[in-house]
């Protein structure tokens, strides 16, 4: 169902207000100034001592969860609001900064469900699930100060931590900065695969029938099945994992800054075929190119382009005289072979 919340009520609702106030007063490291502005917000509506009070409620029965990982991890990233200009939110990303209240409360009073989504396999009703729609990159920071960066239309579970820091991409892509802690293994499981790490970067993507891994720096290892059966193998900085269906497993040095540009929000080509680029392009958009053209859809295309504005990418293949645009309209662009080429 389409929401029809305007951005203005959501500005106005006092209840994801309080909660991100909440959570950003437990941190030790409060102003005067922000203190001064909290207590300006109280005093400015009754709806706000309310929804305030109804915050401290809901605080006090979260004992039993106050040292949960996954609680923590929420709570981390909450306290990196700059509270003078509190994060107004809406319910699907409210477990972002108001990390206190989503762990018991987010079911049945902020949408936990919607920020769960629906994306299968077993998990504890509290470990949360952060995720992106598309076009969209979030960056958010777990209790031991490692750093997810998710990509486009993914998703990502921070699973209980014990003596391994676990979390599970559900989908899409994510880049991985693992804060060093040589006694707790950090493991991302990617369908029926899984990557470890100490302190390390690295991105993992996640495709219908395959698998990918770019080590940035550090080392990991990943394990899983694969056609020869299970197996494991470590990977060095520079390098490439790709677990295709039913391929065996390859690894090869690829340049990661290329790789990894999509976290600036650019993508680059370098001699790859337009219908390798125009599928990377319409991960980041809702508005799909077409290139059914065999002879165009093999036109080799090298670039940098912004994640996001297919009119942009379009405008400038056609200033090289590569395509013209057929038919047309607000959900597809279909790329055609120009008049000289056909």
């Amino acid at each position: 169902m389409t929401s029809t919340t305007s951005e203005q009520e959501r500005l106005e609702d006092p209840a994801s207000v309080a909660a991100t106030w909440f959570a950003r007063l437990q941190g030790g490291d409060v102003s005067l100034q922000e203190r001064r502005d909290f207590q300006r917000w109280l005093n400015a509506d009754a709806r706000h001592a309310d929804a305030w009070s109804a915050v401290g409620d809901t605080w006090h029965g979260l004992s039993g969860v106050e040292d949960d990982p996954a609680f923590a991890a929420l709570r981390a990233d909450a306290l990196s609001v700059d509270a003078s200009r509190p994060r107004l939110l809406n319910r699907r990303n409210l477990g972002l900064a108001a990390a206190s209240l989503v762990v018991a409360a987010g079911a049945a009073a902020f949408g936990w469900g919607h920020l769960a989504g629906d994306h299968g396999g077993a998990a504890a009703s509290d470990e949360p699930v952060f995720t992106t729609a598309v076009g969209e990159r979030s960056t958010f920071r777990l209790a031991d100060n490692s750093v997810v960066t998710l990509s486009t239309d993914s998703a990502v579970r921070v699973n209980h931590w014990g003596r391994e820091r676990r979390l599970t991409l559900l989908k899409g892509q994510a880049y991985f900065q693992v804060a060093k802690d040589k006694t707790r293994p950090f493991i991302v499981t990617a369908g029926d695969k899984s990557v470890t790490a100490v302190g390390t970067a690295f991105d993992v993507r996640l495709e219908p029938g395959k698998l990918s891994v770019t080590l940035v720096e550090g080392r990991v290892r990943i394990a899983g099945a694969s056609p020869k059966g299970p197996r494991r193998v470590e990977m060095s900085a520079g390098s490439r994992f790709v677990a295709a269906d039913p391929a065996d497993w390859t690894i090869a040095s690829v340049d990661t800054a290329k790789e990894s540009a999509w976290l600036q929000g650019r993508l680059v080509f370098d001699g790859e075929p337009l219908s390798a680029v125009v599928a990377e392009m319409n991960r980041f958009s809702d508005r799909k190119l077409d290139v059914t053209d065999p002879a165009l859809a093999a036109t080799r295309v090298s670039g940098v382009f912004k994640t996001g504005q297919v009119d942009a990418f379009v405008a400038a293949l056609r200033t090289y005289g590569l395509v013209e645009v057929g038919r047309s309209d607000a959900r597809r662009i279909e790329l055609v072979r120009p008049a000289h080429g056909a």
